[in-house]
């Protein structure tokens, strides 16, 4: 936990787990550490861990097996939510379940490579950021 009280809560984009896979020395891969050392609580749903596992299983550049300890540790450390899968708000339809389920979990930011695919800044509460801002956001709590 943070010492401002509750652990932040964000809901983190496909496009960012897939480039911490590619550069291991990347912001990504940054924040993927920071998560994976407590710092933040990632926040899931079903069709979210699904469509990582569709688009990271089916990258070229990634090994599968980075792809599975990956998806393990997602398994094991997020929270999953339940979603009914009906906003759309979103330019990219793809994307409105991340937003859902970033409500649906509390989710303090909804972290991202394409926000012009999001509505801008904030949604119902969930501030939609790149990773550069949400790792300056953590800074702040784990200097």
């Amino acid at each position: 936990t943070s010492q401002s009280g509750a652990a932040m809560r964000a809901v983190i984009d496909t496009n960012v787990f897939l480039s911490a896979l590619i550069n291991r020395s990347g912001a990504p891969s940054k924040l993927r550490r920071r998560w994976l050392d407590g710092q933040f609580v990632l926040v899931t749903s079903e069709p979210v861990e699904f469509e990582y596992a569709d688009v990271l299983l089916h990258s070229p550049v990634v090994p599968a097996s980075d792809v599975f300890d990956l998806l393990d540790e997602i398994n094991c450390l997020s929270l999953v939510v339940s979603v009914a899968g009906t906003l759309a708000v979103c330019k990219d339809t793809d994307d409105d379940i991340f937003l859902e389920t970033a409500i649906a979990g509390s989710a303090d930011f909804l972290v991202t490579k394409n926000l012009k695919h999001f509505p801008r800044k904030a949604y119902q509460n969930v501030r939609i950021v790149t990773v550069a801002t949400f790792l300056t956001e953590l800074e702040k709590v784990y200097p």
